[in-house]
């Protein structure tokens, strides 16, 4: 066996070592992406409901003076 062979075996392992760290990355990048858009749709709903309650007029007592 020559020192080219080893080299291109060397070479294979690395650059594949490299392809399954760069997929392992955007994997894990797409899987924050998802929670934070989670995140950011419970509380755009948050902020819905709250909305709404304000438009239906049940938080109107909360705003009245005590005198």
């Amino acid at each position: 066996m020559s020192l080219l062979f080893y080299g291109v075996c060397i070479l294979g392992a690395v650059l594949g070592g490299l392809v399954l760290l760069v997929l392992y990355s955007l994997l894990v990048m797409a899987q924050r992406g998802d929670a934070c858009l989670d995140q950011l749709e419970m509380e755009m709903l948050e902020n819905y409901q709250a909305d709404s309650l304000i438009k239906s007029g049940k938080s109107e007592n909360l705003h009245r003076s005590a005198t």
